[in-house]
């Protein structure tokens, strides 16, 4: 930190970064409990014999509660920290009681039905819900297979979205442009409905068993779910900028300079804006925002599942090679009426979607030769769309961050639209040492991730790139030695 004497950074911090962590959020010291008890009682067996074979069912019925007890400290109870200003107490309970079938009924050598259903009620929300399901299984040679599924599911918010409270920190954009770390604060929502889906699904598998093929395994599943009343919590950043435009369009209506601070004082004194959810100083100036638990109207996913592999035997050892792939062909999310396509987009401003790049695949190579093993994955990730970077809040912080470090602009080197594709690879090499003394199946094991050093692309963000898409940590050696007794 600053010493208030010489203005310069105390030698303490420099050292112990942790200090500085703490001197920023305060001490919050909590006693958190989560308890769940269930009782459950099945009854299954074949129900009668039928040519095909025995129809197996089974039946049940299950109660569940859920208990969640959070007890913080004074200090976090009355928002007295300056950082991450403080969270509260809160009790929930939820009590739910479930009922369930289900049936596997064979028809012929080449057909399977399973079918199935649950009834699930929740006491405390006042909801239910009824859920089928129907699977098909095909198999017209031993060396192919189709599946069919369709049917519906459920999700029911958690105590702490019902019930409870949450308190995190980011660094956020305000009015004038000016980038700071400060608080987005829920409170439980209790009417929140049980989040639904309609899932269908068809795939096939392939496993060859004679021929030049033979060794090889090839799934493909073709997905589509259609989601209802999706929970989630409001982004922080669309409520902000919502609030920031709303208050840009009355000071204009009024006759008023938007850059003068005197009119946005005005117009947050007038109620202008949304004052609910975004709170102010006397200054105009944005502390915190409160962003509520809320049901989104609904969203339709679908894409391509690919898993691949192939093994072999030669002169120089066991081999197996494998392809994972996910392909993304739609991801719509409804927001008030308004479609949002998040395929390839980094979904800063969608509430629901986080970033989620077209394409994923995965190569792996696995080698064995008696005592040795070694494996090798080639990991892919697409570009992101991240859009207009300039209307980011971020892109205003990091472009004063680099005029000050290189005094030049930032934006031609640092603020393109794309997040460009990675490619990383993974190797590992294990050695068998077999038996050492009184250790058996001794091993030492040599690794290497992100084997040529990738580097994550920049992302205009308070961190400068994204975890969810890539991991900054650079090359990682890693020396494992393992035995059984």
């Amino acid at each position: 930190m600053l010493s208030r004497e010489t203005g310069k950074q105390d030698d303490l911090t420099l050292k112990n970064p942790a200090g500085l962590y703490q001197w920023l959020a305060g001490r919050i010291t909590s006693d958190t409990q989560y308890r769940e008890r269930v009782l459950d009682i099945v009854a299954s067996g074949d129900l009668f014999d039928t040519k095909s074979g025995p129809i197996g069912v089974a039946v049940g019925v299950q109660r569940r509660r859920d208990n969640g007890d959070v007890v913080l400290d004074a200090a976090a109870n009355t928002g007295n920290l300056d950082f991450a200003f403080g969270a509260s107490d809160w009790r929930a309970e939820l009590t739910t009681t479930a009922f369930f079938i289900e049936a596997g009924i064979p028809l012929g050598d080449m057909f399977e039905i399973n079918i199935a259903g649950r009834y699930e009620d929740f006491d405390e929300m006042g909801e239910s819900s009824t859920d089928p399901k129907i699977t098909i299984l095909f198999r017209p040679i031993d060396s192919l297979s189709l599946r069919l599924s369709a049917g519906s599911s459920f999700r029911v918010p958690s105590l702490q979205q019902s019930f409870g409270a949450l308190t995190t920190v980011h660094n956020m954009t305000d009015y004038g442009g000016d980038s700071a770390y400060r608080p987005s604060i829920s409170q439980g929502n209790p009417n929140l409905k049980p989040e639904s889906a309609d899932n269908f699904n068809f795939g096939v598998s392939w496993v060859p068993t004679d021929g030049a093929l033979e060794g090889l395994s090839l799934d493909v599943d073709f997905y589509d779910y259609e989601y209802e009343d999706i929970i989630t919590r409001e982004s922080f950043a669309t409520v902000l900028a919502a609030d920031n435009t709303a208050l840009r369009e009355a000071i204009t209506a009024a006759g008023g300079d938007v850059d003068s601070q005197a009119d946005l004082i005005a117009a947050v004194n007038r109620g202008d804006g949304n004052r609910r959810q975004v709170v102010r100083n006397g200054q105009g100036l944005m502390i915190r925002i409160l962003p509520d638990f809320i049901n989104a109207n609904s969203a339709e996913i679908g894409g391509i599942d690919l898993n691949a592999a192939y093994r072999f035997d030669n002169d120089w050892g066991n081999w197996r090679v494998g392809v994972q792939a996910a392909f993304l062909n739609t991801y719509e999310v409804n927001v008030g009426g308004t479609i949002l396509d998040a395929v390839g987009q980094y979904n800063n401003l969608n509430p629901v979607a986080r970033p989620l790049p077209e394409m994923k695949v995965n190569g792996t190579l696995n080698w064995s030769r008696g005592d040795h093993r070694a494996f090798m994955i080639v990991k892919h990730v697409d570009e992101v769309d991240f859009g207009d970077p300039n209307a980011n809040g971020g892109a205003r912080f990091w472009n004063q961050t680099i005029q000050l470090a290189q005094e030049v602009e930032g934006k031609a080197d640092f603020f393109t639209r794309w997040i460009d594709a990675v490619t990383t690879i993974d190797v590992q090499y294990t050695y068998n040492l077999g038996e050492l003394s009184f250790f058996s199946d001794a091993e030492v094991t040599v690794g290497i991730q992100n084997l040529t050093n990738e580097t994550p692309p920049w992302v205009p963000v308070i961190t400068g790139y994204d975890g969810t898409l890539h991991d900054p940590r650079g090359r990682i050696w890693s020396l494992r030695v393992g035995a059984s007794l």
